[in-house]
């Protein structure tokens, strides 16, 4: 019964069910840093660093695991880097240059934190790092090489027999999948670009809905769990993107940011995501991926 669980379609619908835990449970964390630490000041600076440096040394410790444990320890620490390196700074340094929040002009509503404004204003430097990663000729990115081909912009044959880093690489992709999210979810809130009742915003939930579902087709015939973790991470967050916006709409509660008050049921998503991330991790290692 449990050899069942390694094949298709449950390797593709555990690792989707597990990635997509960790969304409310980074969001969670960012919280509970705030609640316990304060926000952009100084006690908050060696908590935030403390953070990003467990997630550095797990994504470290990936780089002698076999593929599937590298994958997963890739994954977590870059939950963790981004949670304690980038949101902190981003927020310390819009507290520090006085960055004021934007409201809505009618009922006064917070629409964007100052900390999220320099999120955004870091989309062009995103874009930038981002084309050079594209440029990579030994990248197995789906999304790359399907560009690669489509605007007939082929870098070169990969490196033959070069070894693969995983966990550094789920580590960077994860990172830069969530970056990207977050700069399109900020320009759809901005109401000075779109705002979340912007025509252009209904268009960008339901191709990303449509986004969404198509990679979910693919990943459910991954008959291996490292590769199918790895393509569940652009999966999940995509679809992560339709759930925000819901929650913009006044459709869902995002109990998720309100840990302390949703203690049991964070508490549940806590066990369930190291159960499940602990059968990830221990998964047996098998040969090449066949489903792709």
């Amino acid at each position: 019964m449990l050899g069942r669980l390694y094949r298709p379609p449950f390797v593709g619908v555990i690792a989707f069910f597990t990635v997509i835990m960790a969304q409310p449970l980074g969001h969670s964390l960012y919280v509970m840093l705030r609640i316990v630490f304060g926000s952009a000041n100084e006690i908050s600076i060696p908590a935030s660093f403390l953070c990003g440096l467990i997630g550095a040394v797990l994504v470290w410790i990936g780089l002698r695991k076999q593929e599937t444990a590298a994958t997963w320890l890739g994954f977590v620490g870059a939950i963790l880097i981004w949670t304690g390196w980038f949101e902190f700074t981003w927020e310390f340094f819009a507290h520090l240059l006085n960055v004021q929040p934007i409201t809505n002009d009618v009922t006064g509503e917070l629409v964007m934190s100052p900390g999220l404004q320099v999120i955004q204003a870091s989309g062009v430097i995103m874009l930038a790092i981002t084309m050079l990663l594209y440029f990579n000729r030994d990248t197995r990115c789906t999304a790359f090489k399907w560009l690669h081909r489509t605007v007939n912009m082929n870098p070169g044959k990969a490196t033959p027999s070069r070894a693969r880093d995983y966990a550094r690489i789920t580590a960077l992709e994860t990172i830069f999948v969530i970056w990207f999210i977050y700069v399109v979810n900020l320009t759809l809130y901005d109401e000075r670009i779109l705002g979340i009742d912007h025509p252009v915003t209904y268009a960008t939930f339901f191709c990303f809905l449509v986004w969404a579902v198509y990679l979910n087709v693919r990943l459910i015939k991954y008959v291996r769990m490292a590769p199918a973790v790895r393509y569940a991470i652009p999966t999940t967050i995509i679809t992560w993107l339709d759930i925000e916006v819901l929650s913009r709409w006044g459709l869902l509660d995002e109990f998720w940011l309100k840990p302390v008050e949703y203690a049991l049921q964070m508490g549940l998503v806590v066990a369930a995501f190291l159960i499940a991330g602990l059968a990830i991790y221990l998964t047996p290692e098998r040969g090449e991926e066949t489903t792709n």
